[in-house]
């Protein structure tokens, strides 16, 4: 397929191949990129249930070094340390709410990307602000298009499902999101493949482009031709056109060391396929195949600019998964049991037990975290995006919305800083959100306003660059 539209974000696309082009004075509409300006592209992942802190973030902040991370075998977040010098943690991160005032679970799901108290509760909870996904889509997606939302839990849990990224104010604003990883997968084909009426699965474009060291110039030679000629482009404009093509060659020469960013390569495409026909979610630990499956999708959205927002819940607010780690074999209770201690959905309780596999589910939990990572860096991503982890609420037995962990990989284009663990001095995560905001959609106006509500206003320095 090509098209040949011009608009404030034009581009020219050849099968899979999609050429961005950059600003032209003579055309109507300005780009909402500057020429030499990368696109940032934002991953917000929020986990259920808790952890257990004592055993997840290193017992010290400082500089974060693969051996130092690794040497602390004994925290959950070790298992992210072959990507330590990507990565901040962050601690004393509040929600704008003190305490729960009905279900935290609920509640801790819909603050978690709109630094909003929450309003009503368990299944009727709902957002009083908008989501920061929403916020960056708007801004830095074609026509502002709305952001992938993907969920890794059970629907048929019956209680809280999906509630992190919400259109707007108001009771009804959450946005449904895919649990099934083939739908996106189903979407994203057509960009890594080549389709012909006599092949309908044909090579993937991007590797065909390498193996016959072609450019992707030649395949959109006459959209470019038809460009070029147009009365409206000054002779600066067609200068830039070309000097922005020498240099997509330039980056394609390169491409031919370092592999190809949009390509199914590193995709689990079995798994993926055996979904085409349905998805029928089992609590056997599966959650975490299909969350492996949607970061999996993520990276390669990113890589061929698809979109440049996601978000992924991970896990049901009150999770059935019964996790097979080794302290709960001889428990053998759902997750949101062990988070609460206690054999019960409403009640807390201090089962030793129910704690260390909650803390081993906790690492398994990276585990997906870091196989996500994986992907993004095995597609050049990392300087090129950040990655959001957190959770809905604290601690399972308390469902505190304080001291709520935060992680972020990637340094957003040289935006953020990395390699380090850092103490913010007890923020409420609008603080975050002002600066991720600003991060992902180039304005440093964002840094000076208040995204959400909370105590202070502005970035926060802890993770800003000085850039």
């Amino acid at each position: 397929m090509r098209i040949n539209t011009i608009n404030r974000r034009a581009f020219l696309r050849a099968g899979a191949v999609a050429v961005g082009l950059p600003f032209l004075e003579g055309l109507p509409e300005r780009s909402a990129w500057a020429a030499d300006a990368a696109p940032v592209f934002s991953l917000f992942i929020v986990a259920a249930c808790g952890v257990v802190g004592s055993k997840f973030f290193p017992a010290a902040t400082g500089a974060l070094t693969a051996a130092s991370l690794a040497a602390e075998s004994d925290k959950a977040t070790s298992i992210l340390s072959p990507h330590a010098e990507n990565l901040l943690f962050l601690k004393n991160v509040n929600f704008p709410m003190n305490s729960p005032s009905a279900c935290g679970h609920a509640q801790g799901l819909c603050m978690s990307l709109t630094a909003a108290p929450s309003g009503g509760g368990a299944q009727s909870a709902y957002s009083t602000g908008i989501s920061a996904d929403m916020v960056i889509a708007k801004e830095v997606n074609a026509s502002g298009a709305d952001p992938l939302t993907l969920y890794a839990g059970n629907r048929k849990n019956g209680y809280i499902a999906e509630r992190i990224s919400f259109k707007g104010s108001g009771s009804g604003q959450v946005r449904a999101a895919d649990d099934n990883p083939y739908t996106l997968y189903s979407k994203l084909i057509g960009l890594t493949t080549t389709t012909t009426p006599t092949t309908p699965t044909g090579p993937d474009l991007a590797a065909e482009l390498l193996s016959s060291r072609k450019s992707v110039n030649d395949l959109v030679r006459g959209e470019l031709n038809s460009l070029m000629s147009l009365s409206v482009l000054s002779a600066a404009d067609k200068q830039r056109l070309q000097q922005h093509f020498d240099s997509i060659r330039d980056a394609e020469v390169k491409m031919t060391q370092m592999g190809v960013a949009c390509s199914k390569d590193g995709l689990a495409t079995t798994q993926l396929d055996a979904y085409k026909s349905g998805f029928a979610f089992k609590t056997n630990g599966m959650i975490e195949d299909v969350a492996k499956l949607h970061l999996e999708l993520v990276s390669l959205a990113f890589a061929c600019n698809f979109n440049r927002v996601a978000t992924l819940q991970h896990g049901d607010a009150t999770d059935k998964t019964i996790y097979s780690v080794p302290s709960n074999a001889s428990l053998g209770w759902p997750f949101h049991y062990l988070s609460h201690r206690v054999q019960s959905d409403g009640a807390s309780g201090t089962n030793p037990t129910a704690e260390k596999a909650h803390a081993e589910i906790d690492a398994l939990r990276m585990k997906t975290l870091l196989h996500g990572l994986d992907q993004f860096k095995a597609r050049g991503l990392f300087d090129k995006s950040f990655i959001m982890w957190t959770n809905h609420i604290a601690d399972g037995p308390t469902h505190s919305f304080k001291n709520v962990p935060f992680i972020i990989a990637g340094n957003a284009g040289g935006y953020l800083k990395q390699g380090a663990y850092v103490d913010t001095g007890s923020v409420t995560n609008n603080r975050v959100f002002n600066t991720l905001i600003a991060a992902a959609t180039r304005d440093k106006s964002a840094w000076t306003k208040n995204f959400g509500a909370g105590t202070g206003t502005g970035g926060l320095a802890e993770i800003e660059t000085a850039g």
